[in-house]
């Protein structure tokens, strides 16, 4: 049997195992919407602009991939006084009772909010080694960014090779929410994160979330429980 490889760079595929996840894909009742746009990614357009500077080894690989079809995602506003009164109508009628909290299913920058909020500055402090009861408190919080990302992939083909570009507005929650998961992921597992952040780089190589400066410098480690 021919053994299938999934491109280099793609995001990889979590399987739906935690209980939030659980929960959450069983309360969602429709995939987010995702189609591919009439646009291009050309990186070598994209690369030759001089403010780019030095190319970190992602940006080097995307360079390589020549043109790309550029996606755009459906995407559900968590109120946050900038939505529309269908936006807000909307978010609130689709809320259901995921894991404890009122969480609309397909709102992927929910996910990252709650995420975030148990994560506490946990997740952005490398310089501090984490104790046992700070592990745990991550594992929680990365259980939320991980049913985001377990939502966003009912969503895209897997392996998604094509552009999801951060500049687009509505593909920004699942960049936040992919962006979650790889920051609190690489707290505890760092080596293990890093696949996550190339996967932000090449699906959007304008990459407004800086994950391809995890590739730049040599990052701490703290993974003596990995």
């Amino acid at each position: 049997m021919t053994k299938y490889e999934v491109p280099r760079g793609t995001m990889p595929w979590l399987a739906p195992t935690g209980v939030v996840v659980q929960d959450a894909l069983t309360q969602l009742d429709r995939p987010l919407a995702a189609w591919r746009t009439q646009w291009s990614f050309d990186p070598d357009e994209f690369y030759s602009d001089p403010d780019c500077g030095p190319l970190t080894a992602p940006e080097r690989e995307v360079k390589k991939l020549g043109k790309r079809p550029e996606w755009r995602m459906e995407r559900v506003w968590l109120p946050d006084g900038e939505e529309s009164d269908q936006e807000h109508e909307e978010y609130t009628t689709g809320c259901r009772d995921i894991a404890g909290e009122m969480v609309h299913p397909r709102c992927l920058d929910a996910y990252t909010e709650i995420a975030y909020g148990i994560a506490g500055t946990l997740h952005d402090d490398p310089d501090i080694a984490l104790t046992e009861e700070d592990r745990a408190v991550l594992s929680g919080a990365l259980q939320w960014a991980e049913a985001g990302v377990c939502v966003l992939q009912q969503s895209l083909p897997f392996p998604f090779v094509d552009c999801l570009n951060y500049r687009e507005l509505d593909n920004r929650p699942a960049h936040r929410v992919i962006h979650a998961y790889a920051s609190i992921l690489h707290r505890l597992h760092p080596r293990k994160a890093l696949p996550w952040f190339r996967s932000q780089v090449y699906m959007s190589p304008d990459d407004g979330l800086g994950a391809r400066f995890y590739f730049a410098t040599p990052q701490p480690r703290f993974d003596s429980f990995s």
